[in-house]
């Protein structure tokens, strides 16, 4: 069994341990500072251990870290992981700064440790489908992608003003939080980002000191555009994404993935990837298949879930789209 130590078992934490234990590889103990938190995880899981700092365990008797904790809390982390050598994965965003940032990758490149970012997307069916298809070039070559990723976020997280999202020093927020999701899968998709403008404010939602709306522009190193929108009030939800290349169109809606090489305005090969599938249910399996996937990787075996450089690119964009509406200027991304 993999020994595998969760660090925070908040919400997200909480879905890790499930993924994890789903896989009937891994034995788990948690870190969380919050007592009552702490007593909640030791009660729903059959934990090995259960630490209220992380200066209790010995790093060095764990396979894997896995970091939950708020997202300013993350560069420190990586940082005691790295000085332990223990691989780990640490959630999104990467961090909310570019301080220690470049200094924990350097630690954890001189450690030779494995380490992955938690962008759930990248084992997602359509996704990955989304991705064959491009590189197999079924559409030519890409040069266009819209993105409108917008729902009622209050309904799914009603505890959304007590919770980081309310706080950007903690990384919440539709851009660092939310947008950063699609940062990645475009990443993935179109490569190093090279410049960036946006917009963004709260429109409605109160309680918060963060953003509830952004309309992002990318552009990428190989001449690529992305145009990104996000809000999270309105009633429906919504995620669409349109990939336009130079001989044809890809159209993801939620789990539903298209393809238009004419203007019939008719789209062909249509599929559902969750058809059959309880979307809440599904979402939770996600997180078994990406525990798998680190699992695997650990047994070295191939693993494509998000580098720590391109989570570094991914909070660049995030950082970006902010500098650019406060300033009213396009921002540069350099290397």
């Amino acid at each position: 069994m993999t020994r595998v130590l969760i660090i925070g078992s908040g919400g997200i934490g909480r879905r890790h341990l499930r993924g994890y234990a789903a896989t009937g590889r891994a034995s788990l103990s948690i870190v969380e500072p919050h007592p009552e938190r702490r007593a909640e995880a030791e009660a729903m899981f059959s934990l090995v251990g259960s630490y209220a700092d992380l200066d209790e365990p010995d790093l060095s008797s764990f396979d894997l870290a896995v970091i939950c904790a708020p997202a300013h809390l993350h560069v420190p982390l990586m940082l005691k992981c790295a000085a332990a050598k223990l691989p780990f994965m640490v959630e999104k965003p990467l961090a909310v700064t570019m301080e220690g940032v470049d200094a924990a990758l350097e630690a954890v490149e001189s450690a030779g440790i494995l380490a992955r970012v938690g962008y759930i997307r990248r084992i997602a069916p359509e996704v990955l489908a989304v991705r064959q298809q491009i590189n197999d070039g079924k559409i030519g070559s890409l040069k266009l992608a819209y993105v409108n990723s917008s729902q009622e976020f209050p309904k799914y997280r009603p505890d959304f003003q007590r919770t980081y999202y309310a706080r950007p020093e903690m990384g919440g927020g539709a851009i660092l939080d939310a947008a950063s999701h699609t940062f990645d899968m475009l990443i993935w998709l179109m490569g190093q980002p090279v410049a960036v403008g946006a917009m963004y404010d709260r429109l409605v939602l109160e309680g918060t000191e963060t953003e509830d709306t952004c309309l992002v522009n990318i552009c990428f190193e190989n001449g690529a555009m992305a145009n990104v929108t996000i809000n999270q009030f309105q009633k429906p939800n919504i995620n669409q994404a349109s990939f336009i290349g130079t001989s044809g169109n890809l159209f993801l809606e939620h789990s539903v993935l298209s393809f238009a090489d004419d203007d019939s305005g008719q789209w062909k090969d249509r599929h559902d990837y969750m058809d059959g599938l309880v979307p809440t249910e599904a979402h939770q399996a996600r997180f078994t298949i990406q525990a798998n996937a680190m699992l695997d990787a650990l047994e070295g075996k191939p693993c494509h879930l998000a580098t720590l450089g391109e989570a570094r690119q991914n909070l660049q964009i995030a950082l970006a789209a902010k500098k650019s509406w406060q300033d009213r200027v396009i921002v540069s991304i350099n290397r």
